[in-house]
């Protein structure tokens, strides 16, 4: 009987683990770049239940404010049906950091031959960690990357991200400059003016085109408003 029971125990903690609600979170999203046939996606909010959202590459999209995560944030592609079973194949994987409530997830199409057709970055999305009036830079290109807005400088290396949080009055009209080093020095990326503003903050990449080589920058306003928390978790159907 002993021998029974211990075999039994087993069996009822997989199916207690199996049992745990999934956590729930809040997400934005941002495509980069589309895959073709994939501008829209299923995020997953409930064991069983899914949201479809269209990608924008000009604005970010959301909040999708009950993601369901188990320590990754699935991105899938609409149902298919196999063998009898409804299936919704992953078009990414992202990886949260530890206790992130709101996540701003960053789409690119992967590379050829990748075993999901998206590649994502996820960032904390908390005004704390994201406050307004900044400008959060992202460097997904192979070189070094500085520049300044008004007096605030800063440099990112290559798979760096970093806040720059221009000084100075709400709609004062400061200097911009961005550079990026390749072949020993520093070459100009951008030069312009803009505005100074307390009201909105902004996700910037700097990226290469796979394609013609150049480097570009591309900085988007982030209009998400501030939501109020989600609950922590909830039960499986």
């Amino acid at each position: 009987m002993k021998i029974a029971i211990l075999a039994i125990i087993p069996h009822l903690a997989a199916m207690l683990s199996a049992a745990e609600p999934l956590s729930k979170i809040a997400a934005s999203f941002y495509a980069f770049g589309y895959v073709s046939g994939h501008e829209k996606v299923q995020i997953m909010t409930g064991a069983e239940a899914f949201q479809e959202i269209q990608l924008s590459t000009a604005n970010i999209v959301g909040p999708v404010a009950a993601v369901a995560v188990d320590g990754s944030l699935r991105i899938c592609d609409k149902p298919l049906t196999v063998e009898g079973k409804v299936t919704h194949p992953v078009l990414s994987t992202a990886q949260l950091p530890p206790g992130i409530r709101r996540a701003l997830v960053i789409l690119f199409p992967a590379p050829k031959g990748g075993k999901e057709p998206y590649r994502s970055l996820v960032l904390n999305h908390e005004l704390q960690d994201f406050p307004l009036g900044v400008y959060r830079m992202i460097n997904i290109s192979p070189h070094l990357i500085r520049g300044a807005i008004a007096r605030e400088y800063i440099e990112v290396k290559p798979g760096g991200v970093a806040n720059l949080e221009p000084a100075g009055q709400p709609g004062a009209v400061v200097p911009v400059r961005f550079e990026f080093f390749d072949q020993g020095r520093w070459n100009l990326l951008t030069e312009t003016r803009c505005a100074i503003r307390k009201d909105r903050r902004w996700l910037t990449c700097v990226y290469q085109d796979p394609v013609t080589g150049r480097m570009n920058i591309r900085s988007i306003p982030d209009r998400t408003p501030v939501i109020a928390a989600v609950n922590e978790s909830f039960a499986n159907p």
